[in-house]
């Protein structure tokens, strides 16, 4: 039962890598999927706090990002996968 706990209670985590460690997250809900936000001068991280991939996760994770931030997503610099999405913005440094 204890390792059971301990997958659950990990499942919602929300652990940025060493990058963006030191930020805040900005909790956002986009279509039920909820994200934690954190932006670092030109570069922002969304990480996906509820278990479960649904199809067009990427999608919910990069308006997440954008309304998080309050910056658009530079074309062509999304990555990463449903449950850590990463972006180049186009806005002034805050």
């Amino acid at each position: 039962m204890l390792p059971v706990l301990i997958v659950l209670s990990l499942a919602g985590c929300d652990s940025p890598g060493p990058e963006f460690g030191a930020l805040p997250g900005t909790r956002v809900v986009v279509e039920g999927s909820h994200f934690a936000v954190r932006r670092k001068d030109g570069t922002a991280q969304a990480i996906r706090l509820n278990a479960g991939h649904r199809p067009g996760t990427m999608a919910r994770g990069a308006r997440a990002i954008e309304l998080g931030t309050g910056c658009r997503i530079r074309p062509g610099t999304l990555s990463g996968d449903p449950a850590v999405i990463y972006a180049r913005l186009s806005c002034a440094a805050p």
